[in-house]
């Protein structure tokens, strides 16, 4: 198994390098004096095209944030949710309005045999236990898999994404006037956020806000084709 070799925190999250247990991070000193941390909203300049009302990134999407988040969701290393729990309930603790309820981006079941954990859930779950918040498992469903999106610009991802999320019939009164926090691992384009919070929304959820590990600069470059420029 590997939390046979990779215990919990003993090696830093990011470089592999031993650690003292007690340092709650999972990060060495190095790596977290080289974080490209993030305490602003990188959508703030466009956010009137989402239908979240929030992005709250805890780093800035890059090498970093990349190789900890490989280790959570392709490495098998979820006990990495732990610390990155943490970090998330740090970052919305520097928000002036606390959310009612965390509810996590889901993943297709498909998807969930094959990895056999959603990330997300796990950094929500840990977010609201260190936050002593209500989470509700289960809130989101997606109803169809969606393929790898990895290489899609956001115009592709909005077209994959269209009705690919749904409430879970049981808790369809559950969001009705509360403020919604949306937990993900990596927030690029804000596609699966913003399709997410429409659902949310249309539940009567009064407010959505999405909160991530990581998130792209939110810098937008024009197409080649002439097309709605993208977020990169």
């Amino acid at each position: 198994m590997l939390s046979a070799v990779f215990p919990e925190n003993i090696y830093c999250m990011c470089c592999g390098d031993a650690i003292d247990p007690s340092v709650r991070s999972g990060l060495c000193s190095r790596c977290a004096e080289k974080m490209p941390w993030a305490l602003g909203n990188p959508f703030h300049s466009y956010m009137e095209e989402f239908a979240f009302d929030d992005l709250l990134p805890c780093v800035r999407y890059g090498s970093y944030a990349r190789k900890i988040m490989n280790g959570l969701k392709n490495g098998g290393q979820n006990y990495m949710a732990q610390s990155v729990g943490l970090m998330l309930a740090e970052r919305l603790q520097l928000s002036w309005d606390m959310p009612d309820v965390l509810a996590a981006v889901p993943s297709h079941k498909s998807k969930l045999s094959k990895r056999g954990y959603n990330q997300a859930e796990l950094l929500a779950g840990s977010a609201a236990r260190h936050l002593k918040l209500p989470y509700q498992k289960g809130l989101l469903v997606k109803t169809r898999a969606t393929g790898s999106m990895r290489m899609a610009d956001g115009r592709t991802r909005r077209s994959m994404l269209e009705d690919s999320f749904a409430i879970t019939p049981r808790f369809e009164d559950a969001v009705a006037g509360k403020h919604v926090c949306l937990v993900d691992d990596v927030v690029t384009t804000g596609s699966t956020a913003d399709a997410c919070a429409r659902v949310l929304k249309a539940a009567g959820a009064a407010k959505v806000s999405v909160l991530c590990f990581g998130a792209s600069s939110g810098v937008r470059k024009s197409r080649a084709d002439g097309g709605e420029d993208e977020i990169f």
